[in-house]
């Protein structure tokens, strides 16, 4: 079983419509390349492997050769291009409210990582990210797209403008732009290790306009429903989705990993096995599917490819990967060419 980083396919469509509208470029030569499924673009909730997502934003952003692409992007965006957390946004009775849903549905958007948390501390609220330094790394153009949504979001739903009185972002400082400075209006601190969004209470707590307690009410249950059947198998799908970021790293522990979860090591393996499956089973299953996968993309080195799946060597992981299918990744590879 292995878990899948997928995002919004609407996404790929308003890098699309971006690339087309905004720098007179065909999008779709693109797609076909990469293998983006057009098809999903208007389809609700229909979702784009993080793999082909991340090679389009690196694609795009090189064909344009604007170092400040996202934030193209991002100015395109509207509530309705993400789904039902757009809907459950739109219809907070408060910014709180709001920052909230970001944060228990923003697997609904991706869950290429996990989502921020909303912390108190006195008279301010924090927005703050998790380290995602062991795990899938979004490109800086990803990353100026959100962050431009979730202030042009932020001005939707408000009657006056709010900004943070102060952020802290992972982005290297090679990002410090004006751009940045116009959007954030306050002190911005590039190469942070966590990501920090810092609000006075007051702001966040104010009521909005436009709250409708009975459609949030909705959006919520929908949100809900919504990611928990993107996987039946909840918590063998965490323990994949945290192996994923964590492969890279050497740490394949289960008791770190039932540590991430906020569960005991016993608590684990017996929930687990009411699901039919088990920690070393999950292990394997996510390396093979990684393994594969990077074989097929044909972008890494073998070497490269140990080290992203957790061996120690290239020996070791040739020897594995056999054990898991009967050839080597130099054969395996080779077929997936043809």
């Amino acid at each position: 079983m292995l878990f899948e980083p997928t995002t919004l396919s609407s996404v790929a469509r308003l890098i699309g419509e971006s690339l087309e509208g905004d720098y007179g470029i065909d999008p779709q030569p693109i797609f076909k390349d990469l293998q983006v499924d057009t098809s999903k673009f208007l389809r609700p909730g229909a979702r784009t492997p993080y793999i082909r997502m991340d090679a389009l934003w690196r694609r795009a952003a090189a064909v344009t050769g604007d170092p400040e692409f996202g934030f193209v992007v991002g100015k395109r965006a509207t509530p309705n291009d993400f789904f039902v957390f757009g809907h459950a946004w739109l219809a907070s009775s408060t910014l709180r409210g709001a920052f909230e849903r970001l944060c228990r549905y923003g697997h609904v958007i991706s869950n290429v990582i996990d989502g921020p948390v909303l912390l108190q501390e006195d008279d301010h609220y924090i927005l703050r990210y998790p380290d995602s330094s062991t795990g899938p790394q979004t490109t800086r153009y990803a990353e100026d797209a959100g962050n431009v949504v979730l202030i042009s979001f932020a001005d939707i739903v408000t009657s006056r403008k709010i900004r943070p009185s102060r952020v802290s972002l992972t982005l290297g400082p090679e990002c410090a732009s004006e751009s940045y400075d116009e959007l954030f209006e306050c002190p911005v601190t590039f190469g942070c290790h966590e990501e920090e969004w810092v609000f006075a209470a007051d702001d966040l707590d104010e009521l909005l306009p436009g709250s409708v307690p009975e459609i949030t009410e909705a959006t919520d249950r929908i949100a809900r429903n919504y990611i928990d059947n993107l996987d039946h198998s909840k918590v063998a799908t965490e323990v994949s989705r945290i192996l994923v970021r964590m492969l890279s790293s050497g740490k394949v522990d289960q008791s770190e990993v039932a540590s991430r979860m906020h569960r005991s090591k016993s608590t684990l393996q017996r929930q687990l096995s009411a699901e039919d499956t088990s920690y070393r089973d999950i292990l394997e299953s996510t390396r093979e599917a990684l393994a594969k996968r990077y074989l097929e993309d044909g972008d890494y080195s073998l070497s490269q490819i140990a080290f992203m799946t957790g061996f120690s060597d290239q020996s070791n992981f040739a020897r594995a990967f056999k054990r898991w299918t009967g050839v080597s990744p130099g054969q395996y590879q080779k077929a997936a060419d043809h």
